[in-house]
């Protein structure tokens, strides 16, 4: 599946199959239901459950705390094979991996947390984050939230946040939360808070009825909590954000869209077979299945180059220079923009048969699903940022 899990092999001649092995049995139970969970707009539940019984929600978590430890190139290959039976699957699963690296990297060795952390991975819990507002405009760096009653790990803290979006949030275990550190605190002076499901309140704010991602049951939520101090990460969430939480999540976010533009492609080769023995089609469509498959194949050499930037960031356990954020927000500009491409252009090789909503070769959700990637954290809010970034860093040649 790829180089990292052929190494893996090499040290385990039966890890590698195991993984393989656990995958697929995931990948063909969210592939059975996607169709229920996409008309429904459903939680995967069945998936979920199977994500469970293979281990594969710990997937991120290192082995000192019970998990696997996968690497991120073997991560990445999981939320593509698992991105071509459902979407919306693979999307919670890439969500939460990107909160449970956070909770495992960032838990500073306070007893509260790391007990969390814990027992997260031996229960394979589901972690959903909290971190959109309506005053925000979409920027996680920015709280109109704050934590009431914070002074250290004694007592207790209590928080009131209307999240735009919650992902899976009624389905979640444990609830990551941003907030500003006080009443009294500037927007940008975040900390991130972990809440138990049963420790919150979570009052539905919103419908959820959207184009693609269905599944990711997404409403907003008026959440309001009491926790014990110790619960409050020490770390400033703009550290957690930038070492782990970013770069994590978007090199994931773009392993489930090559997934499904992957996915489209395969769909449109093998319309392309059958017309090709009737004597069917023309130079158009096979000019954009030519171009479908270099576009897939420079996104794979991004990703590629991404997860092991990635990679090397966790390894170093720093924040990011100006660079390595430049080259995380354009892979997920880039990713989000070319998988729909990619889709589109499938879309042109089956004709009628991917416009239907029906049979083997439509490629109608995928396209669904995929509108959703320029949007998920709005691509021109990452262009404008991006470009700060390149004027502050004047020496670099580009």
């Amino acid at each position: 599946m790829c180089a990292a899990i052929a190494a893996l092999e090499e040290s385990d001649p039966t890890s590698g199959e195991r993984l393989i092995s656990s995958v697929d049995a995931v990948a063909h139970t969210a592939a059975d239901h996607a169709r229920d969970v996409d008309t429904g707009a459903r939680l995967p539940v069945e998936a979920l459950a199977a994500l469970r019984e293979q281990n594969l929600l710990a997937a991120v978590a290192p082995r000192d705390l019970g998990g696997p430890g996968l690497s991120v190139h073997e991560l990445v290959t999981v939320a593509r094979r698992i991105a071509r039976g459902c979407a919306s699957t693979a999307m919670i699963w890439a969500m939460h991996q990107g909160q449970l690296a956070c909770l495992c990297r960032h838990h500073g060795g306070a007893p509260a947390l790391l007990d969390l952390a814990r027992t997260a991975v031996a229960d394979q819990w589901l972690i959903a984050s909290a971190t959109s507002e309506p005053a925000s405009g979409g920027d996680i760096r920015r709280s109109a939230a704050a934590v009431v009653g914070l002074s250290g790990d004694s007592g207790t803290v209590t928080l009131s946040k209307d999240a735009t979006t919650v992902s899976y949030g009624a389905a979640a275990d444990l609830l990551q939360v941003t907030a500003r550190r006080s009443p009294d605190a500037e927007a940008n002076d975040q900390v991130l808070v972990a809440v138990l499901r049963e420790q919150a309140a979570l009052e539905r704010q919103s419908t959820w009825s959207p184009l693609g991602m269905r599944g990711t049951s997404s409403p907003g939520f008026r959440l309001t909590a009491a926790v014990p101090g110790g619960q409050v990460f020490g770390d400033p969430f703009a550290d957690v954000a930038g070492a782990t939480m970013v770069p994590v999540t978007h090199t994931l976010w773009a392993g489930v869209w090559l997934g499904l533009a992957g996915e489209a492609v395969s769909r449109a080769v093998k319309v392309s077979r059958r017309r090709a023995a009737g004597r069917r089609g023309g130079d158009a469509v096979r000019q954009a299945l030519g171009e479908a498959r270099w576009r897939l194949a420079s996104l794979e050499a991004l990703l590629s180059d991404m997860a092991g930037r990635t990679q090397s960031l966790l390894d170093e356990g720093a924040q990011p220079t100006a660079g390595q954020r430049v080259h995380t927000n354009s892979l997920k500009v880039a990713a989000s923009e070319t998988a729909l491409e990619i889709a589109y252009l499938s879309l042109r090789v089956c004709g009628m048969a991917g416009y239907s909503e029906e049979g083997p070769f439509s490629v109608a959700r995928i396209i669904r699903d995929l509108s959703s990637a320029p949007i998920m954290i709005n691509n021109s809010q990452l262009l404008d940022t991006t470009a700060q970034m390149m004027l502050m860093e004047r020496q670099r040649s580009w």
